[in-house]
């Protein structure tokens, strides 16, 4: 198999590990669905968007360009609406790099206004629910404003709110992908089971940030209630190993209508660097 072939592969593997993880506290898995978001809708995703990944591995396309066509024409594939937005945005910059987070950030940093305007055309498709970010809000119509001021991908994402960590891998050189893909591997050696440590690397995740997603939609002081769930969770199971301790967390997110989407694609690029590290499941 080629360089960039393989690179697709892991990218598309990182995401149907992510959704096949079970139990995965507050999203879709394979065992229960949301009423307009199916565990097939994410496989489909998934499936899809290998043709886009190995055109972005292949250095076909610019990273706006990947993403806005990782979204159009994977949405051709099923009838929901975001499914991958984050996670696209995520890896397209490192399947660019081949796994290489230095090289995928000096790819960011080197992006134009273009790939800004791709990324929102990228957005108006499928119209994620994303935090309030005041100025360049990617809800607004702030296309005119991103050609005057020529923001390319790294000077846009710097204006996002503070908690919105997918903005932050883009500015920071994907610290938090980087500590995730170091904290799969450690979880693996000591579970002896990928569904365990990727269930597991969610909820470590889960327990040290606020997610954007619940802040978008029920405020900081509920983000911070989940993640003090989570550490609870975390701490009976050191305890016990009893590894229901997650299936009760996830029964009590969903009756919450909590869904940590953002933990969930941050997990896909710490899974997708760990492959590209060699983990083999």
């Amino acid at each position: 198999m080629l360089a960039h072939e393989r690179i697709a592969v892991n990218a598309v593997l990182s995401m149907l590990l992510e959704v096949s993880a079970n139990p995965k506290p507050g999203n879709v898995d394979r065992e229960h669905d949301f009423n307009d978001l199916r565990y097939e809708h994410f496989l489909a995703s998934s499936a899809s968007a290998f043709p886009v990944f190995l055109r972005i591995a292949g250095n076909e396309l610019s990273i706006g360009e990947g993403i806005y066509l990782l979204v159009k024409d994977t949405a051709e594939f099923h009838r929901a609406g975001n499914v991958h937005f984050g996670a696209f945005l995520l890896l397209a910059p490192l399947v660019h790099g081949h796994g290489d987070v230095r090289r995928a950030h000096e790819t960011i940093r080197s992006t134009t206004y273009l790939d800004s305007l791709f990324v929102k055309r990228a957005f108006d498709m499928i119209k994620p629910r994303v935090m309030n970010a005041g100025h360049l809000d990617l809800r607004d119509e702030i296309d005119e404003t991103i050609e005057k001021k020529n923001l390319n991908l790294y000077q846009w994402m710097k204006l996002a709110p503070e908690e919105n960590f997918i903005a932050g891998e883009y500015v920071s050189g994907f610290e938090l992908s980087s500590e995730g893909s170091d904290m799969l591997i450690d979880l693996l050696n000591s579970e002896k089971n990928i569904n365990r440590a990727v269930v597991r690397l969610y909820v470590e995740l889960l327990s040290k940030l606020l997610d954007p997603l619940i802040i978008s939609k029920k405020g900081r002081e509920f983000a911070e209630r989940v993640k003090n769930m989570a550490q609870e969770s975390l701490k009976i199971y050191v305890k016990t190993k009893n590894f229901a301790v997650f299936d009760e967390l996830d029964r009590r997110l969903v009756s919450m209508n909590v869904n940590p989407g953002s933990i969930a694609d941050l997990v896909i690029s710490s899974l997708f660097l760990a492959l590209c590290r060699g983990v083999e499941i």
